[in-house]
């Protein structure tokens, strides 16, 4: 609960030009881990599929997120970062933030990621 109490608090001291900013830090679909809440982690919400809410679809396209399947047909990964804002790359391209494959990667391949490239790590 120190992330709940710690956003009370940033609420509370804000004043009305801080409010902007922290509307937009406080997304549904950011939650800040780490010290001093520095570290993004993104929650994807199913119901983002049915309610089409531009609130949530925002998040990938402010951050130009992108993300390709490989060697899989996965409907509802795709459909769920589709509702995030994501856009799909081709399964070739090297320019993405999350890559669903669907059988394990080689190692040379995992040695190539950057820092931003994510991986799932239960393919199949």
């Amino acid at each position: 609960m120190p992330v709940v109490m710690a956003r009370d608090l940033e609420e509370t001291a804000s004043s009305s030009e801080d409010e902007e900013v922290v509307s937009q830090e406080d997304h549904p679909c950011i939650m800040w881990t780490g010290g001093c809440r520095r570290i993004p982690v993104l929650v994807f919400h199913a119901e983002a599929i049915l309610t089409k809410d531009n609130n949530i679809r925002v998040i990938g396209e402010r951050y130009h997120l992108s993300y390709k399947i490989v060697r899989t047909d996965s409907r509802l990964v795709r459909s769920i970062l589709t509702a995030h804002g994501f856009h799909e790359v081709h399964p070739s391209s090297t320019d993405y933030n999350l890559m669903w494959t669907g059988s394990h990667l080689k190692p040379f391949l995992l040695r190539t990621l950057s820092e931003a490239q994510k991986v799932n790590h239960f393919p199949r």
